[in-house]
Parts: structure tokens; sequence; C-alpha cells
């Protein structure tokens, strides 16, 4: 049976100069937290939880997807830029006002 796979792409709300730097901020230190794992053996990178990386200030939501995505990528020697992805534990859908 395929896979059938769904990306929703949303726009940053009200984006102005100081929430896009901001998130160029976080991807640097996003990938800077993805490389510094790629360094450590495999097995043990696996054992890393958001605890252990509690002196970075990235949420440990974020924190923990980058560990998984980490650990999934075997043939990759380092990261130029992984910029910081949700998963769809992270958000909540909800309705306000008289939307349809």
């Amino acid at each position: 049976m395929s896979k059938l796979t769904l990306t929703l792409k949303l726009p940053f709300y009200r984006l102005n100069v100081y929430k896009a730097s901001e998130f160029e901020r976080l991807t640097l230190l996003n990938t800077e937290v993805a490389n510094t794992l790629l360094k450590v053996e495999t097995s043990k990178g696996r054992k890393y939880t958001s605890k252990d990386f509690y002196h970075v200030e990235i949420g440990s939501m974020w924190i923990n997807q980058t560990i998984r995505n980490t650990c999934a990528q075997t043939k990759v020697k380092k990261f130029k830029r992984l910029p910081i992805e949700v998963n769809n534990q992270g958000y909540n859908v909800s309705r306000q006002g008289d939307l349809l």
C-alpha cells in the first residue's frame, strides 16, 4: 500500500523584520544542535532528549523533532541549514468567530 504525505505550508502571520531575524537565528541554533548530534555515536544520539539541551533556547518540542530528524539521517556528514520543523503535536487548530 502506498503512503500519502500531505505538506501544509503556512505563511507567517504579519511577518516583520524582527520575526524574520528571530526565525533565522533559531534556524542557525537548530543547525548547530543537529551538527553536534551528528558528531555523537548513533547509539548514544538516540538516547538524547530535550533535557540534555536545556541550555539551548529552542523549545523542547523543536529539539525533540531535531533529534528525531538527525537520527534518521544516517549518511549525512554535516547539515548546511536545518530549519525548525514542527510536528503535528505542537499546534492546535480551533474555530473562532463566524468562520466557515
